[in-house]
């Protein structure tokens, strides 16, 4: 654009010669001119301009209202005739105002405002969002595009990503509950241990917030690389292990069903915390790793005030996509658990090598139950605690999880 304006002068200043026109002359310096001013106008427009961007809180469940404060801020004292803001964020808590368009990801929406900034103004907006889904959603990246007042010359600053939003799915009641707990000698000696017994070990696992660390297995966690808890036979305490699989369609084929895997989430997520509410300890582990750490979406048994956050924090990560079958998982993962702690395995595709893990497991002695998602077929597993969750009623809009 410059170099047309440029050009432009120079041929009316040599135009001007042969023509003897002063009038020409006169406009060809007042172009030089003008794309001069225009030029240091776009150069400077950005210069100590700030964007901020926060919301009421950045952790809400699933249908939760927030509001999204944006602040625009020129500290100079050259003006801003137009500025435009684009600002990415996803789709599931976009804004109820404001002009709104689709994003190249199909996920996301771009949040476009356009405005004008005198010297040192600054420009606050306030926008009310709805909490459509659970999951972690990111806030940008932002675009501030501005320039000249003739809209010769632009220039554009970038503020990546830099907050996010943690919703997470809703915690309904649980109805005809009635999962086995362990009895290893016949009757529970104790509702709950107040003390591991430490002289029965039982193995490791990853250290979770609020474990003593007076017992930290170094050689363990000096092998793994990661903080290791030793894990003790607590055959007095109940201990509920939910294993999650997020298998929505029967293999080789291959997607998910959203309804199913939703269902699941919350079947998985009332199941705890019912245990909890009951003084139990729980543990989460699901067959994926997580898109934000790469890590195995995973929570150790526990008891502790914020256990249900944390589970809430793994429900509110889980995808479509499977990272280990489910039966390997609960295979690995059992070996480290107290041998009283009852295992249930929540998914929506109950296949053969999972019921074949659950009844060996059945059989040498420990407590199993299975919990299917919509699965409307027979089970075909002799001992082992079977229940069904309907997915007759939308996930949106059911109002407690119902096991039959």
């Amino acid at each position: 654009m410059s170099n047309f304006w440029i050009t432009l002068a120079i041929f009316l200043a040599l135009i001007s010669m042969p023509l003897n026109s002063i009038a020409l002359l006169l406009l060809a310096a007042l172009l030089v001119l003008l794309v001069s001013v225009t030029r240091w106008w776009a150069n400077y427009c950005l210069v100590r301009v700030s964007y901020q961007h926060e919301l009421s809180s950045y952790r809400a469940f699933t249908g939760d209202e927030l509001v999204l404060t944006t602040e625009l801020t020129n500290n100079k004292f050259l003006p801003m005739p137009w500025v435009q803001v684009s600002a990415e964020m996803s789709a599931y808590a976009a804004p109820n105002q404001g002009h709104i368009v689709i994003a190249p990801d199909q996920d996301r929406i771009l949040l476009n405002s356009l405005m004008s900034l005198g010297w040192y103004h600054r420009i606050v907006r306030r926008y009310s969002i709805t909490c459509e889904r659970r999951g972690h959603f990111y806030l940008g990246p932002v675009k501030i595009r501005s320039g000249d007042l003739f809209g010769m010359f632009s220039r554009e600053m970038r503020k990546e990503r830099d907050q996010t939003l943690a919703v997470y799915p809703k915690v309904l009641p649980l109805s005809f509950f009635r999962l086995p707990a362990k009895q290893p000698y016949g009757n529970v000696r104790l509702q709950r241990s107040l003390l591991d017994d430490v002289t029965r070990p039982m193995g490791s696992r990853e250290y979770a917030v609020g474990d003593s660390f007076r017992y930290i297995h170094w050689k363990s966690s000096a092998r793994t690389g990661n903080l290791q808890t030793r894990v003790f036979d607590a055959s007095t305490t109940p201990n509920f292990v939910l294993f999650y699989g997020v298998r929505t369609v029967e293999p080789p084929l291959q997607g998910s069903l959203p309804q199913l895997l939703e269902l699941g989430v919350l079947t998985v997520t009332a199941l705890a915390n019912y245990a909890l509410e009951q003084g139990q300890a729980v543990g989460v582990y699901v067959n994926q790793t997580s898109r934000l750490t790469s890590r195995l979406l995973q929570v150790p048994t526990s008891s502790n005030p914020d256990q249900l956050t944390q589970i809430l924090e793994v429900m509110a990560q889980v995808h479509p996509d499977v990272s280990i079958p489910l039966t390997q998982l609960i295979s690995d993962r059992s070996k480290t658990l107290p041998w009283g702690a009852t295992i249930i395995a929540v998914t929506a595709v109950v296949d053969e090598g999972t019921l074949a893990l659950l009844t060996r497991m059945r059989r040498a002695g420990r407590s199993v139950a299975l919990v299917t998602i919509g699965h409307s077929g027979e089970i075909p597993v002799e001992g082992i605690p079977t229940y069904r969750v309907s997915d007759a009623s939308n996930w949106q809009t059911m109002g407690e999880v119902l096991l039959q």
